[in-house]
């Protein structure tokens, strides 16, 4: 008997492949039309994000496009020196950026804050590689632009603009721990309007084998089965030469099993994650002028249960967003921009004593500046939030490019995050006298970057400070103080560190290597000490190393490429147990073959390719040594 992902997927595949089929052969035999038409820019992301005066990473875009059955959260940590907080291949992953919490950081898709406002996170195994071409980290606060919670930095993902040639593209591939999956993408449309479909299904069991020491014998994980599947459907619609409107559609179910942690012998709790995210936007660009004005709704339902301990609970959340956002350029050395915001946010739970909602509203302007070798930019927010008004967010940043291949970077910002839902309301355990985060980040870089015939090179170095007053925190029982988990407000936390850059490219004939090291130095740490909680001042905060480093080689040879990356993170301190530090290794090679109205590529990867035993959270065995293999297939 078929299971409900596997039927799932079928019925899905099945009704987009009948709902497109009676315009396919038109749209392929209308493809020499077609690719005289312009290039539809569905540019959906917020006018001035540029990261002036800030650090920001970029993820390889071609490793990206090979590794679309894997999630965000592997994403970044096969790619970037970043300690993603991972439970377990598949289950919860969490990032805190420059040694945050997982609330300090924002996922933005398109423009869209995908923050959860009962949990004021976001968990990055859910966000599937095939729902995005485009991904960057933006180190630092940007509450200025993005409001309350943006603390510690945000992960951008975005859609590229839908091709103007029609294609269909198959990726299929299987693994160890019988994983196995699947996606397709149309791209499809006539004239001035053009659609996206992409679906994709994932199953694994995941019973991989890990020891709990050297020297033990092994063991074999259970209850760990994950089934995903999803449908992305987008829509672009060219009104003339400076207007377009944009909509979007991603709909995504999974169903997971939660493995018991490495003290447990048995195990019967599950998850399942239902989201419906749905944007549209509107764009009119002029010479001096640009408007863009768009609005989403979120709606995601989370059900948990443990037939162990007879827990059941249903959580969901809807958030409406609009915003519109203009800019005026009287010259290229002057860019003004000025917007409104609006959310409002329900979170609904069984450990609600009722129905929770919290309305917010913004106004926010940034000015751009360019003399001569100097580049400025101002922003400024102003934020309601439930009749609470935020502090003046302001960022002020600068460049100065006066010596040849040469950046000095600089910025200030004010950081600010209001409690979640959870925070205030959940029972037991939530605090309604909590107040909101507030701190400075200041950070300063220089950036060195040369371009020859064969060689490229660039390489930068970060270093910052964050403090913040009144940090958010929830923290375990404690005999005589507390029965269950609770936050508290802590005074003060302090957070510095380094971050240094390096890539290399060298290109010889049909050769092409490219080289690239990240270092990540930070320190964050309690400035009060909390003797009920056993932690002492100057402590670092938990599941934060201090080091964290990531090295890589990529080589392409004609229709043949491989990669490999190294990612070492040092010792960290957990709730009960220390996290020790780990050298883990990903590698892959793949070959294309290319006719002229197909491509045809085969790869072969492998993860924690030395077969190391470790942990990031606490009592959560990671996998060893894994290999999946696939086949990619267009027509166009």
């Amino acid at each position: 008997m078929q299971s409900v992902n596997t039927r799932f997927f079928y019925l899905t595949f099945s009704f987009v492949i009948l709902w497109l089929s009676p315009g396919i052969n038109l749209l392929l035999a209308q493809i020499d039309s077609v690719q005289e038409l312009k290039q539809i820019e569905v540019t959906a992301e917020r006018i001035d994000l540029a990261d002036i005066g800030k650090h920001t990473d970029h993820l390889d875009k071609t490793i990206l496009s090979l590794n679309r059955h894997q999630d965000l959260a592997s994403a970044l940590s096969s790619q970037t020196p970043l300690f993603v907080r991972s439970y377990g291949s598949g289950t919860l992953a969490t990032l805190g950026i420059r040694g945050g919490g997982a609330t300090h950081t924002q996922v933005v898709w398109n423009g869209i804050p995908l923050r959860n406002p009962m949990l004021g996170l976001q968990d990055l195994s859910l966000i599937p590689g095939v729902f995005f071409d485009e991904a960057a980290i933006h180190y630092g606060g940007h509450g200025s632009a993005f409001g309350s919670g943006a603390v510690g930095g945000l992960i951008s993902i975005s859609n590229s603009p839908v091709s103007t040639v029609n294609r269909l593209s198959l990726n299929l591939s299987a693994g160890s721990w019988k994983q196995r999956g699947g996606d397709v993408q149309l791209d499809y449309g006539v004239g001035k309007i053009r659609l996206s479909s992409r679906l994709f299904s994932q199953y694994a069991e995941n019973n991989f084998r890990y020891r709990l020491n050297k020297g033990l014998p092994e063991h074999n994980q259970v209850h760990n089965t994950i089934k995903d599947n999803g449908i992305l459907q987008e829509i672009s619609y060219s009104i003339d030469e400076k207007q377009f409107i944009a909509g979007r559609l991603w709909f995504q179910y999974a169903d997971r099993q939660i493995p018991p942690t490495s003290t447990q012998n048995n195990s019967k709790a599950a998850q399942q994650d239902k989201i419906l995210r749905a944007s549209l936007q509107w764009n009119y660009v002029a010479d001096k002028f640009h408007w863009q004005v768009k609005s989403a709704w979120l709606d995601e339902v989370n059900d948990y249960q443990d037939t162990l301990i007879l827990l059941y609970t249903h959580n969901r959340f809807r958030t409406w967003l609009a915003e519109a956002v203009a800019s005026y350029n009287p010259g290229q050395a002057v860019r003004i921009a000025c917007g409104i915001s609006t959310e409002i946010a329900q979170g609904q739970s069984e450990n609600y004593l009722t129905s929770t909602s919290r309305n917010q509203s913004a106004l926010f302007s940034s000015v751009r500046l360019v003399s001569k070798s100097w580049l400025w930019r101002i922003q400024a927010r102003q934020e309601l939030t439930a009749e609470i008004w935020s502090p003046l967010l302001v960022d002020v940043s600068t460049e100065w490019t006066g010596i040849k291949k040469i950046t000095f970077k600089t910025s200030l910002s004010r950081n600010y995050r209001m409690p979640t839902l959870n925070d205030l309301n959940w029972r037991p355990g939530g605090n309604p006298d909590l107040v909101p985060e507030e701190g400075w980040t200041i950070e300063a870089g220089i950036h060195y970057k040369t371009v020859g015939e064969k060689i490229s090179f660039s390489s930068s170095l970060t270093a910052y400070k964050r403090n913040i007053d009144q940090w958010i925190m929830w923290l375990p029982p404690v005999k005589g103080i507390s029965d269950y988990w609770s936050p508290i407000n802590i005074t003060k936390v302090n957070s510095r560190g380094i971050e240094a850059r390096y890539a290399f490219e060298y290109e010889l004939n049909k050769w092409k290597v490219d080289i690239n090291a990240g270092l990540d130095l930070t320190w964050s740490t309690f400035e009060t000490a909390l003797p009920q909680f056993q932690i002492e001042e100057g402590e670092q905060l938990f599941y934060v190393p201090v080091e964290n480093l990531m090295t890589g080689i990529s080589i392409h040879f004609q229709r043949w490429s491989g990669y490999y990356n190294h990612h070492w993170f040092g010792e960290s301190s957990g709730i009960n147990d220390q996290i020790k530090a780990a050298n883990i290794g990903s590698a892959g090679i793949s070959v294309d073959f290319e006719g002229r109205r197909f491509g045809q590529s085969v790869f072969v990867q492998a993860d924690n390719i030395w077969n190391v035993p470790y942990r990031i959270i606490e009592r959560r065995p990671m996998p060893g040594r894994s290999f999946i293999a696939g086949l990619k297939f267009s027509i166009f």
